[in-house]
């Protein structure tokens, strides 16, 4: 009979008939397929994408919290072309999906974000280290440009890459 009562208990507030969405999650839409672009473009060792895709008002936030503009931005990955060969990002493993890891959220509220999720491999030109690690990347959209980018993983790997080529060319 206890059993009874906490379940009814849970059905009367589980069947509430508010609106507890909070937007739309895709994996397919234009957004998410810019970002796959972008990824692709990096791999490529491509600039010219990033520099159209990424608004010229971006607020880019590195792993450390340290805030970039949009020149800094393009000067950061034009760095790690020149620190590293090969890169790569890793395969989504969603049979049905081809792309990496990457969502969209389209807020109530009208914020759109797209997060991907994967892992960076590449091969060091200083150091000659392989390197591999995983990251999560969040972009905001605003009239379809990113205005934001935030990242969240450990920057050890361009870190020691930075400082082998500083050795190299002093």
């Amino acid at each position: 009979m206890k059993n009874l009562f906490f379940l009814s208990i849970i059905l009367l507030f589980s069947c509430d008939n508010k609106n507890t969405s909070f937007g739309d999650v895709k994996i397919d839409d234009d957004n998410s397929k810019m970002i796959q672009k972008v990824f692709e473009s990096v791999e490529n060792e491509e600039i010219e994408y990033l520099k159209q895709v990424f608004s010229e008002d971006l607020e880019f936030t590195d792993s450390h919290g340290k805030i970039l503009n949009k020149e800094e931005f393009i000067a950061g990955v034009e760095n790690i072309f020149d620190l590293f060969d090969d890169i790569k990002f890793k395969e989504s493993q969603y049979e049905d999906h081809d792309n990496l890891e990457i969502e969209t959220t389209y807020y109530s509220n009208g914020n759109v974000w797209t997060s991907i999720w994967s892992e960076f491999s590449a091969k060091g030109k200083y150091t000659n280290e392989n390197i591999n690690f995983p990251f999560h990347i969040s972009y905001e959209w605003k009239g379809g440009k990113i205005i934001r980018e935030v990242q969240f993983f450990s920057t050890k790997a361009f870190d020691i890459e930075n400082e082998a080529k500083d050795r190299v060319s002093k």
